[in-house]
């Protein structure tokens, strides 16, 4: 990791890059059968990144710039979404892993590419702007439309990972399928207003520091352990499985704590502390759980995929600038700050890897090369567009 720092990777991508030495491919320190034994933590870290993305949703900050926010997150979102799902459907054939499916998996396969292509890393955008110090209104847009796509994001996933089960699976998408889904979406945001609540019991004693921050590590995996009871419990005894979104239940219980409690400075302050031990677990897990030769099999497509989303994101940004009548020179670089991505979307490839084991393994390898790609291109770009506009504040005046 030293070296890593040294030569100045980003975090994320050292863990990766430590994880994968670390694991099957090279030196064998965390055999395969140790990173299935250690899929709990996996949980916990999601659950984090998911409470981590609701706190930094504070309505009260966004209020400012809420018309530009709402145009660049629908142009991101849909134009994104849209674009590389068709584009990755129409070259499925071209994607080894893709090719031989029938057409319900590629199609499958290309919303839930669409759906990772559009989250962003909140984590990635905070770490920017405060080096910066930058301030105004091109930075606070982009903090809103970071934070809000990272929540319909998992929304959109919620829906998309629903259906391209019932199309993999060779069940039916019709009137009954949408009724469950839609109670499915319900009951995963009324569980998170209550786990919004029970969040805050914590809060309300005074109790030792770190004795908080398990009690939220342990709130946290046990939403996963619950949606795991509520699926298996449903299956046995109405023979559907009633599915839970887990990390939508997690990050609407942070956006309820954060903004109708008086604990969102204490909370956001303790999942600073926790967060780096959980991230370092995770990322390095997931490299661990990564071929090597399948990760060099799949690089040229990533890079690929990696200049589809560059493009729609472009296009995007094209598009909330003028829906939003903002400033002309924002043309041009307002898909800058969008490009990197971190916690959030290797949380979902990670999900859909486990769920789908026959190409899961292959498309989280894609998913993780665009990912390492986007953490080295992204934060540089996002820098350039700050100074461009003249908000950040690098030196004293």
């Amino acid at each position: 990791m030293i070296i890593i720092q040294k030569i100045k990777f980003p975090l994320i991508t050292g863990l990766i890059i430590t994880g994968i030495i670390a694991g099957s491919s090279v030196l064998n320190f965390i055999p395969v059968d140790a990173v299935d034994k250690l899929h709990f933590l996996n949980e916990i870290a999601l659950a984090i990144i998911a409470f981590s993305a609701g706190s930094e949703l504070y309505l009260n900050d966004l209020r400012s710039r809420i018309n530009s926010i709402k145009w660049m997150t629908i142009g991101q979102l849909i134009i994104t979404f849209i674009i590389s799902s068709v584009v990755i459907y129409f070259v499925a054939d071209a994607i080894p892993f893709m090719a031989s499916l029938p057409s319900k998996a590629k199609i499958a396969i290309s919303i839930l590419f669409g759906t990772i292509f559009v989250a962003r890393s909140p984590s990635s955008a905070i770490a920017v702007i405060n080096e910066m110090r930058a301030n105004g209104p091109f930075t606070k847009t982009v903090m809103g439309v970071t934070v809000v796509k990272d929540v319909l994001v998992i929304i959109l996933f919620a829906i998309c990972f629903s259906i391209s089960k019932a199309f993999i699976n060779g069940d039916e998408i019709g009137f009954l399928f949408l009724v469950i889904l839609f109670f499915e979406l319900v009951a995963s945001f009324g569980i998170g207003y209550v786990l919004g609540k029970l969040l805050q019991l914590p809060f309300n004693y005074k109790i030792p520091h770190s004795l908080k921050a398990f009690l939220i590590v342990i709130i946290g995996y046990g939403v996963y352990v619950f949606a795991y009871y509520v699926q298996l419990e449903t299956g046995i005894y109405l023979h559907h499985e009633f599915v839970l979104e887990p990390l939508l239940i997690c990050i609407i219980g942070s956006f309820v704590l954060t903004n109708y409690s008086k604990h969102r400075i204490e909370f956001s302050e303790l999942l600073e502390e926790i967060s780096p031990f959980i991230y370092i677990v995770f990322f390095t897990l997931t490299g661990a759980s990564l071929s090597l030769q399948v990760l060099y099999s799949v690089f040229g497509i990533a890079l690929s995929l990696f200049f589809l989303r560059l493009l729609t994101m472009f296009f995007g940004g094209l598009f909330g600038v003028y829906a939003a009548n903002d400033k002309k020179e924002y043309r041009f670089i307002a898909w800058m700050p969008y490009l990197t991505q971190a916690g959030v979307a290797l949380g979902l490839a990670t999900i859909i890897a486990n769920e789908f084991p026959s190409w899961g393994n292959e498309f989280e390898a894609i998913v993780i090369a665009i990912i390492v790609i986007n953490q080295l291109v992204g934060p540089p770009l996002f820098k350039w567009a700050l100074n461009f506009v003249k908000e950040s504040h690098t030196k004293a005046s």
